[in-house]
């Protein structure tokens, strides 16, 4: 009876520390800002945007696919007339195989809106693990070229000398420092379009600091709608592509659930909507590049209740196998397994008998001035660095020229004591390290 209790306490104790190792783990509570996707209900979410949208009777759908599965929506019952959109830096960027069928989904007559981060920065955006190219994919999705608009101070420099573009480390310090207390833009129209009915002012907010862009297009007409009326900076852009077209805006905190309701935040929103939408048209939110991917949920599978119940009978079997009357009797083997220094030997005297000592030495000779190209950033052809091995004070000149003397032997083929030879270059390793 001992035994069976001391059994149970031992298979309980294992299963604690499998689960320790392995099981997952509850997060503690970390200040991470909240992603625009279509399910998000924090600040920065579009929840609000999709619940206005319905009660509107507005047809919304998440995309929970990268691009090429555009046409194969479930519930997508038209392939024109249709609204995407995508806020940009993404979490998950996006793949050169998914430009070309983003464009023909849009050529096809559908609209692709871009609410980009690039003149103004909000939190969601700086997480970790964004996308670090963000500008050459939003160059390749809109086909337009941004640059940087220099700052004013820079602008008037009287001696016209260049300024280093490298920031310094006070710069990226501060770039990379959320601030006290967000800044506000605005964007403003620059003149009459359908796009801009009802619209005075669309509010936008930047928790990090930020630069002003512009952007133009080679080829095809990039319209600017509106401006930052403080820095005369373009914000708003519409193209045309094939029978649709791209609406990029260059803030992408105004349609998050905090700034919906400020200003002519929704009135933009709704006269897109009303512009892009054709037949049986629907608003999809691009969620799968913000982290809202149906491909892999960890949280969905470790939540599935299908998943315990297993895990639970797994442990009900294991505890009555362990528990169990029958003991396991151990089997006898014939098998005598050769000692690790017997294996050793066989293999070296294998490998004594199959090569030429020189081509050893030539190898151990090429492996010593690999590690050293290596550390150096050359390439590890195994050439040799005799004037450099000279130079080294730590190193003794009787050594580097028997090494030298060694390599011109078995470069000749000629047959060498190799254990001389090993001694020898693990003395010349200790003196290098």
């Amino acid at each position: 009876m001992k035994e069976r209790l001391l059994t149970l306490a031992l298979a309980i104790g294992a299963f604690v520390a499998f689960y320790a190792v392995l099981g997952p783990k509850p997060q503690g509570p970390q200040q991470q800002a909240t992603r625009p996707t279509s399910t998000e209900g924090g600040p920065n979410g579009y929840l609000g945007m999709v619940r206005w949208l319905e009660s509107e009777r507005v047809p919304v759908l998440s995309l929970r696919e990268r691009f090429p599965k555009l046409s194969d929506v479930s519930g997508l019952e038209s392939h024109t007339g249709n609204l995407l959109i995508s806020a940009a830096p993404h979490l998950y960027p996006v793949r050169d195989s998914e430009i070309l069928p983003l464009h023909s989904w849009v050529q096809r007559g559908n609209t692709l809106l871009i609410v980009a981060g690039l003149s103004d920065t909000p939190d969601w955006s700086m997480e970790p693990g964004g996308d670090a190219q963000f500008i050459e994919h939003l160059q390749k999705i809109t086909r337009m070229s941004f640059e940087q608009r220099a700052d004013e101070d820079e602008e008037g420099d009287d001696e016209g000398a260049e300024k280093d573009d490298v920031p310094t480390a006070a710069e990226m310090l501060a770039a990379q420092t959320k601030l006290p207390e967000p800044l506000h833009f605005e964007m403003r129209p620059a003149g009459a379009h359908p796009l801009l009915e009802g619209v005075n002012k669309v509010s936008a907010t930047s928790e990090y600091l930020t630069s002003k862009w512009d952007g133009w297009a080679k080829g095809m007409g990039a319209l600017e709608l509106a401006h930052d009326p403080v820095s005369g900076a373009p914000v708003l852009w519409v193209l045309s592509e094939g029978n649709g077209q791209i609406i990029l805006s260059a803030y992408g905190s105004i349609f998050g659930n905090k700034l919906l309701g400020e200003d002519d935040n929704a009135r933009l929103l709704a006269n897109i909507v009303r512009w892009s939408l054709r037949g049986s048209g629907k608003v999809i939110i691009d969620d799968a590049h913000q982290g809202l991917v149906a491909f892999y949920d960890p949280d969905k599978f470790f939540g599935d209740s299908r998943l315990h119940a297993t895990l639970w009978w797994l442990l009900g079997l294991w505890l009555v196998f362990v528990l169990g009357s029958q003991r396991l009797r151990p089997s006898q083997s014939s098998w005598n397994p050769v000692d690790i220094t017997g294996f050793v030997r066989a293999t070296g005297g294998f490998m004594a008998r199959v090569m030429r000592p020189a081509t050893v030495g030539q190898q151990m000779i090429a492996n010593f001035f690999n590690d050293a190209r290596k550390r150096h950033g050359l390439p590890a052809d195994g050439s040799p660095m005799w004037d450099w091995l000279s130079a080294q004070t730590v190193v003794s000149g009787q050594d580097v020229e028997r090494l030298q003397a060694l390599h011109t032997k078995v470069q000749r083929g000629q047959r060498v004591n190799l254990s001389q030879l090993h001694n020898l270059l693990i003395r010349l390793r200790a003196a290098l390290n």
